[in-house]
């Protein structure tokens, strides 16, 4: 029997039984495994940190000899390991979480240890001719320091990632303003501690 074109809407049986297409619920993207073992390196480096720190406040005056050799005030040094202890541990409590700011905090290390071991082969450089006699000449430490800029330099790059940004919530950040922004606080933080560096001499 055909169905009644006349027939009142209210009359009409909806079907409710069809099917629809489950929708999976979002989830957030998980760790990924590089963010992970940095997060637990960086836990693993404040502590070491923490450790020089205490081993330099303890031989402070053998310290103070060595560093008026290449010219860098004490003071200055264990500022500089404060403040890299405080970096290396939000660092990765904030990797660990996948937050913004951790993914701000982790770039922004390892471009300054790109910035703070070319400092040091600048340094290397200067002072070739005292390093000659030493037990580990300029070459040792010409290549200890280039191998952690390579390196560092690799890491950076890491947080710029697709998956890697996906999980710190960043897909849509402009790369190349990121990085003009970590760049020019590191160079600011470079001129900054060398003209301190320069006036306490």
């Amino acid at each position: 029997m055909s169905e009644n074109p006349y027939e009142s809407p209210a009359s009409i049986v909806i079907d409710t039984t069809v099917q629809r297409p489950n929708r999976l619920p979002h989830r957030p993207p998980s760790r990924p495994i590089g963010v992970s073992i940095l997060s637990v390196l960086h836990f693993l480096g404040g502590f070491l940190l923490l450790a020089a720190q205490a081993l330099m406040l303890a031989n402070l005056e053998a310290v103070e000899e060595s560093l008026q050799i290449i010219g860098i005030p004490p003071v200055l040094l264990i500022l500089g390991v404060m403040f890299l202890t405080v970096l290396v541990f939000a660092s990765a409590v904030g990797m660990w979480m996948g937050t913004k700011w951790g993914w701000w905090l982790a770039a922004f290390y390892y471009m300054y240890s790109i910035f703070r071991n070319a400092t040091a082969l600048y340094t290397v450089l200067s002072m070739a001719d005292q390093l000659e006699g030493a037990h580990r000449g300029p070459g040792y430490y010409f290549a200890k320091h280039s191998i952690r800029i390579i390196i560092h330099f690799l890491l950076f790059l890491y947080f710029f990632k697709g998956n890697v940004l996906d999980f710190f919530g960043l897909e849509d950040i402009e790369k190349g303003k990121a990085v003009t922004i970590i760049v020019g606080i590191c160079l600011t933080i470079t001129v900054v501690l060398t003209g301190f560096s320069f006036l306490f001499a």
